[in-house]
């Protein structure tokens, strides 16, 4: 059985911090959404630059489309504290962190998401991510619901959970990177439905990229997850990749940056064409 998706409140929560270079295309994404009823939270950290002021000048635009906005700007503990707290003030069937700098494919992504058949007992869903990367738009296609058990099928702007699974599994504070991973993982080995649907969701700003030491964080904080850190296998894995991410490093600084650039461009091309 399906249920009729077209009536129910979705929410949208952005978190930010000093992000006044990225804070307006995002709510301007948001803002251009033509699905109905939305609603937007914003949770800015304590922000010290323009945030702030671009958040609430662009306000009455929101209440001019019918969307229910809240702003609340406090010190957290980081990024998935302030996704907690979103999702605390949730009044939404369903949530999505589309966080500073990052944006929606098109105006009716969610109207089209939501189009799906949805399974009534589904408590998680997602589709396809678009990377922007330095050197050019790359597609990263969601992972079958299937293979949570190694990795996450993918990035969290792509996803919208169930709020009320959401409100009672927050986002474990002691994975500083992983956080939503671990959500993603246990939510998955309860048993609980989730369904991918092969489109476009979110374009993710990784223009600036995560360093080597970030990923290698990541990765362990995956491996704690799945309860692997400690095996040989995964340890000679990570001390692989160690060497792999080092190996890269030093090759990176040897290269000018616009030829490294177009290096990537070529590449990327190369691997579309396959």
């Amino acid at each position: 059985m399906y249920r009729i998706m077209s009536k129910e409140l979705i929410t949208i929560v952005t978190v930010c911090f000093n992000a006044e270079q990225t804070i307006s295309k995002t709510m301007q994404s948001v803002l251009n959404q033509t699905y109905r009823p939305l609603e937007y939270i914003l949770v800015d950290g304590k922000s010290t630059d323009n945030t702030l002021n671009i958040i609430y000048e662009l306000e009455p635009l929101f209440q001019e489309k019918g969307i229910v906005v809240q702003v609340v700007s406090e010190k957290d503990k980081g990024i998935f504290d302030a996704m907690n707290k979103g999702v605390k003030l949730a009044k939404g069937r369903w949530v999505n962190f589309m966080n500073a700098g990052d944006v929606f494919c098109n105006e009716d992504t969610i109207t089209r998401l939501f189009s799906f058949d949805i399974d009534l007992d589904t408590k998680l869903v997602y589709g396809d991510t678009l990377r922007k990367k330095m050197y050019g738009i790359v597609p990263a296609k969601g992972n079958i619901p299937e293979t949570i058990l190694q990795l996450m099928p993918a990035c969290h702007q792509s996803m919208f959970a169930d709020t009320e699974e959401m409100k009672s599994h927050p986002f474990d504070l002691s994975y500083r990177l992983a956080a939503d991973y671990h959500f993603v993982y246990n939510l998955y080995k309860r048993g609980r439905k989730i369904q991918y649907f092969p489109m476009n969701i979110a374009l993710f700003d990784a223009t600036e990229g995560a360093t080597s030491t970030n990923k290698l964080d990541v990765k362990r904080e995956c491996a704690r997850i799945r309860g692997v850190e400690h095996t040989l296998k995964w340890r000679l894995y990570f001390v692989n990749k160690m060497f792999s991410y080092f190996v890269r490093g030093m090759i990176d600084s040897l290269i000018p940056n616009t030829y490294l650039m177009k290096i990537k461009q070529k590449n990327r091309e190369r691997l579309q064409k396959r």
